[in-house]
């Protein structure tokens, strides 16, 4: 499948970040340091691409029937067998019929256009393991390189490489679909659960928005 996917796609520079990991440092400008300001990171499923929808399509393949609230990433794997869960996230993340037709989450294209007339900067530190599948996603909606590109988008391997890598760009503001993720950023001062099915009811200590319209308000 994965031999499938690449032969249809065609990306410049598409590699995981190999970067070393390293924190910021008086001598290492940051992105922070060079906006005086507001720098933002963004994950990419669940927050900047809708795929919703298409897990309860691909749940229903195997036999379970889900509704969109079940599908974030930590109510679905308490409703799936792991077997399961692992077969839906290779089909909606290798398989070009679900991977190339993933929607934007409503708003972000807006958010992001009112974000680049402020120069605000904004990095994408995602856990793809294919990165060429989600710039070529990025590319589709028109994304990349407009607002995205390869210097300011990370593919990452585990959470705690998202905080080094964001310690390191000096992001002041963090959104992610996952508490578990919001919780080993310890370098970010301002992380906000994107909770578009209003389910994560005992997290209030992150600031919960359920849309792109909620999160402008904070900026």
């Amino acid at each position: 499948m994965y031999k499938y996917i690449m032969d249809k796609i065609n990306v410049d520079n598409p590699v995981r970040d190999k970067t070393p990991l390293k924190m910021a440092s008086a001598d290492m400008p940051s992105a922070k340091r060079i906006s005086n300001g507001t720098v933002i990171g963004f994950d990419m499923d669940g927050v900047i691409v809708d795929n919703a929808d298409a897990k309860v399509r691909i749940a229903k393949i195997h036999g379970f029937s889900l509704k969109l609230h079940h599908t974030p990433s930590e109510i679905i794997k308490t409703i799936l067998p792991q077997i399961i869960l692992e077969k839906l996230q290779k089909t909606l993340y290798d398989n070009p019929r679900f991977a190339f037709s993933t929607p934007l989450m409503r708003g972000v294209r807006g958010t992001l256009a009112d974000l680049a007339k402020k120069k605000i900067p904004i990095f994408l530190i995602s856990r793809r393991k294919i990165p060429e599948v989600a710039i070529k996603i990025l590319k589709n909606h028109t994304l990349w390189p407009q607002y995205f590109n390869k210097d300011n988008s990370f593919f990452v391997l585990h959470p705690e490489d998202k905080n080094t890598r964001a310690a390191q760009l000096g992001i002041t503001h963090y959104i992610d679909d996952e508490m578990k993720i919001l919780n080993v950023l310890s370098s970010v001062p301002n992380k906000f659960l994107f909770d578009q099915f209003n389910v994560f009811n005992k997290a209030d200590y992150y600031t919960r928005i359920k849309s792109w319209a909620e999160f402008k308000k904070h900026i």
